[in-house]
């Protein structure tokens, strides 16, 4: 189950960061400044963590469910910021 909840978020991950990426192209915000830093945080620890069938614990977690909860994080910031740069009263 663990393994199908990876694959969606991959899924997730994969087309939020290019809608993510198109947004920077086409508009300038500062938004972006705040956003930008933490998504490539977030990708660097992902692409660094042992694949996801491996058994190896990370701070005492296995590493699916590090690999999950980076990938929700990382959707949800994305989303986050796709919301407010389509508003222009936004939160920031």
């Amino acid at each position: 189950m663990l393994e199908t909840i990876d694959f969606a978020l991959k899924i997730a991950f994969f087309v939020l960061t290019f809608l993510w990426a198109g947004k920077i192209l086409i508009f300038r915000s500062d938004k972006q400044i705040v956003i930008n830093p933490i998504v490539m945080l977030i990708a660097a620890i992902l692409a660094i963590l042992p694949p996801s069938s491996s058994t190896e614990l990370i701070f005492g977690f296995e590493v699916i469910k590090v690999r999950i909860v980076l990938y929700a994080i990382h959707c949800l910031i994305i989303l986050f910021g796709l919301f407010s740069m389509r508003k222009r009263e936004a939160i920031f």
